[in-house]
């Protein structure tokens, strides 16, 4: 008997579900939504980390060997009434934006693949099914233009808003905090995504909110702290830009894709069943 001294050891527990099979996903708080991202999280660390791990290694260095490196002021020695001195040679304007364009065109390409995967990963971990970041990423890629679209449009209606004193840029930021989850789960496209998001928030604003700056405040403080370790040399605070980014980005996902499955339980009847269906049609 495994209560027994001797006794074979009882096997773990199985990932964390939100409801059962057939019962209705309960509404949760925002403590319910961290403690539970936390426990999913925990269950699945070592893949949910490869999927992160696998495009912010890479992109982090690319983006740090630019900053560091390519955008680095170069120096040179000058004879000045006869002492040798040393000159700062800035970069030129059309160089930065080139380098600049080429590094943006990147960070977009990959963070939109690594976005879909991650957020795909999560919903699976969700529901306790098995989380494979080889699946995530072909996922990932399959949905790479979809998920541009809908980033680019979002950004585009937030930064309005921004220019619009402030206030409606953040205002509409929550409100279509969740259109990539719904297009990841739900498949929806576009404004349709956009939409989807909307009416979820609507009703549930303050809710919204609390969970997303409670959970961008941990993640923040968690990534600040290791990414301080760096220091000054690029390489080194390359480094642990890439590892504060790894650990954090996980945590991040789970918890907007519990937030979104959150504002859905919130307004309709969702099982688990529901969602891995859901996520079967959506492959």
């Amino acid at each position: 008997m495994s209560d027994l001294p001797g006794g074979p050891t009882p096997p773990p527990p199985p990932p964390p579900m939100m409801g059962g099979p057939q019962g209705a996903i309960p509404p949760k708080t925002l403590g319910d939504i961290l403690s539970a991202a936390f426990n999913i999280y925990k269950a699945n660390a070592s893949k949910l980390v490869v999927i992160v791990a696998i495009v912010v290694v890479p992109l982090s260095f690319v983006s740090a060997l630019l900053s560091g490196v390519a955008l680095a002021p170069g120096t040179r020695t000058v004879t000045i009434l006869g002492q040798p001195t040393q000159v700062t040679d800035t970069r030129g304007a059309l160089t930065v934006l080139l380098v600049a364009a080429i590094g943006a065109a990147i960070s977009v390409i990959i963070w939109a693949v690594l976005e879909a995967a991650i957020i795909r990963a999560a919903a699976e971990a969700t529901i306790g099914d098995p989380v494979d970041p080889e699946a995530s990423y072909r996922y990932g890629f399959k949905r790479l233009g979809s998920v541009i679209l809908v980033s680019l449009l979002v950004g585009l209606t937030v930064l309005g808003g921004l220019i619009l004193l402030v206030i409606p840029g953040l205002i509409f930021a929550v409100f279509l905090s969740v259109a990539i989850p719904a297009l990841i789960v739900e498949n929806r496209r576009g404004t349709d995504a956009m939409g989807r998001s909307w009416n979820l928030v609507k009703g549930h604003f303050w809710h919204a909110v609390g969970v997303i700056v409670v959970a961008g405040l941990i993640t923040g403080v968690v990534s600040g702290i290791i990414s301080s370790i760096g220091g000054n040399a690029w390489f080194v605070r390359w480094i642990f830009t890439a590892i504060a980014t790894v650990i954090t980005a996980p945590y991040s996902a789970l918890v907007l894709v519990l937030l979104y499955l959150d504002l859905r339980a919130r307004t309709e009847s969702l099982s688990a069943q529901t969602l891995r269906s859901e996520l079967t049609a959506s492959s």
